[in-house]
């Protein structure tokens, strides 16, 4: 086979160049990265950014489930974030068997060594590293790389905190993502150094099943 080594790769795919190192005038080093074409068609592919921070192994999630039986239960996961400026990039999906709210609470106040820790997940299961940017305060000293959870007998260990956002859910509904249908309707840039809580409260007298998803990557800020 033979290509272009200008334009195109081994496999002869035409190859986006991309200047790099780029001076005052205007010129600079071009770079021809093999791979960002679809082999069949030759089109261009590109991924979002979410999707590319899980390739990164960037990209993390943890869940909890609880069946509650009175109005007013609630069910919660909570971490604090750690002191870093790689900052988390968070969405929360929610879902509920009866009527219910779910709450995303900023610098709510949490009993020290309360709860139980709850397991972190990288996205990518290879390789997966650490969830350094969430810390567990419900052990003795806390753990970095847990998240916690608090059940319908624990839950008054989380109160008050700033509101951030606030769902409704229909009985039965579901999964839903708190805050809107697209990304950028759902997605917070969380401070560091803070405690942060997701909830769902029952509205309803009879067994409600929650159910709560919390994913994010971490980004160094550029700002």
């Amino acid at each position: 086979m033979t290509y272009n080594n200008a334009t195109e790769d081994n496999l002869s795919r035409q190859i986006k160049p991309i200047v790099t190192n780029t001076k005052a005038d205007g010129s600079g080093d071009w770079v021809f990265p093999a791979g960002m074409n679809d082999d069949v068609s030759g089109a261009g592919t590109t991924i979002d950014h979410p999707h590319h921070e899980i390739h990164e192994g960037e990209a993390f999630t943890c869940h909890y489930v609880q069946t509650v039986s009175d109005t007013n239960d609630r069910s919660i996961i909570a971490f604090k974030t750690a002191n870093s400026t790689k900052y988390l990039h968070l969405t929360v999906i929610v879902h509920a068997s009866t009527e219910a709210d779910a709450f995303i609470w900023e610098a709510p106040t949490i009993t020290d060594n309360t709860g139980a820790s709850l397991s972190v997940f990288n996205r990518r299961r290879v390789g997966t590293p650490k969830a350094t940017t969430v810390i567990d305060t419900s052990t003795n000293p806390d753990t970095a790389g847990q998240a916690m959870f608090f059940t319908e007998a624990t839950m008054g260990n989380v109160t008050d905190g700033t509101q951030l956002d606030h769902s409704t859910l229909i009985a039965g509904q579901g999964p839903k993502a708190i805050g809107g249908d697209a990304r950028e309707e759902q997605e917070w840039i969380l401070k560091p150094n803070t405690l942060y809580a997701f909830e769902i409260k029952s509205s309803s007298d009879l067994d409600n099943a929650h159910s709560i998803e919390v994913n994010w990557y971490a980004h160094v800020s550029n700002v």
